[in-house]
């Protein structure tokens, strides 16, 4: 009997650390200095699309933008907050965004519904675990290594703070666009002062310098280039030699807003007679019409190109990379 009672207690002192040790991993937030998140050409655009570990996560249109996660092939779609967000990144099986309790799902009612749920969160990418890391008026924000970028409205600041909620800080008095984050590096057009290209070196106290001198806008880089809209050629498409400094014309057309992956640049051209949205190889050759009409919003995953069309607010339309069907309609089930 004696024997029975000290296997007992032995098996139930086992599941109690057991459950110790599985919460006090929960509450181990995963981070490093080479965490990045979402594409800067997203984020640029509301950053509605985010693509991690073979999943998207997205900002569901059709339900008030709420976040919802689904397969590559749009497969499975699932909700998982209650309230609409944007900007939305993501590393190590966690998601970050900004949560709008302006903007609640349909079904949502009761205690969930009338509390004012905005600012930054984090949560799981099942949806679990949501926690508010900062309740501000926030724009843009990016995961760069360990922390979160991030603007502020209230004040037209940008500031900082720790995955874990920690180490929050004031970066520059400056409405600074955190977006195009590349090893390290902040590529942001100045606000205050000039419109210039500049580098922030977020692992070296966030100090600055020039990169490229004029009115360069929305920054992205990939593969050594900086491609970014030049407000003294009509805002057209340019790229700059990250190492040589040479600067190159991409397209003449005006252009809206752009994403771009490892192949294409994806744009909206501007025009009275013949707004498109437009593709073309990152050297700017090889140009087509993907869809006619004013569009915004670009964002890109693996397989599909997702827009809006002005007017249009409340639907989102998408089309394959690859080319297998027209532009269409994104309808979630």
């Amino acid at each position: 009997m004696r024997k029975r009672t000290i296997l007992v207690i032995s098996i139930i002192v086992l599941l109690v650390v057991g459950m110790i040790a599985v919460y006090i991993n929960e509450q181990i937030i995963p981070m490093s200095p080479s965490d990045t998140g979402n594409l800067a050409g997203n984020l640029h655009n509301n950053g509605y699309f985010f693509e991690m570990d073979d999943k998207v996560y997205f900002a569901n249109p059709y339900d008030n933008y709420c976040l919802y996660s689904m397969n590559l092939d749009e497969s499975k779609p699932k909700r998982l907050t209650s309230m609409g967000v944007k900007y939305i990144s993501g590393a190590n099986d966690l998601l970050y965004f900004y949560m709008d309790s302006t903007s609640v799902g349909k079904g949502i009612s009761g205690l969930g519904n009338a509390t004012n749920q905005y600012g930054i969160y984090r949560c799981k990418t099942n949806g679990g675990n949501q926690t508010c890391l900062l309740r501000d008026f926030c724009g843009q924000l990016q995961l760069c290594g360990e922390y979160l970028y991030y603007q502020v409205k209230t004040d037209n600041s940008l500031n900082k703070i720790r995955v874990d909620k920690k180490d929050k800080s004031l970066v520059a008095n400056e409405m600074i666009s955190p977006v195009c984050y590349d090893n390290g590096i902040i590529y942001y057009t100045g606000v205050n002062s000039d419109h210039n290209l500049h580098a922030m070196y977020t692992q070296n106290g966030d100090a600055t310098t020039i990169v490229l001198p004029g009115y360069c806008f929305f920054p992205v880089v990939q593969y050594g280039y900086v491609y970014y809209l030049n407000g003294e050629s009509n805002y057209s498409l340019w790229r700059a030699n990250l190492y040589s400094g040479e600067a190159e014309l991409i397209t003449t057309d005006r252009v809206d807003c752009f994403s771009l992956n490892d192949s294409h640049i994806y744009y909206s051209y501007s025009s009275e007679d013949a707004p498109a949205l437009r593709r073309c190889d990152l050297d700017g050759s090889n140009k087509i019409d993907l869809y006619s009409g004013n569009v915004n919003s670009i964002n890109l995953t693996s397989r599909f190109v997702y827009f809006k069309v002005y007017g249009q607010d409340d639907v989102m339309y998408h089309m394959p990379l690859d080319g297998s069907a027209p532009a269409s309609l994104f309808i979630v089930d």
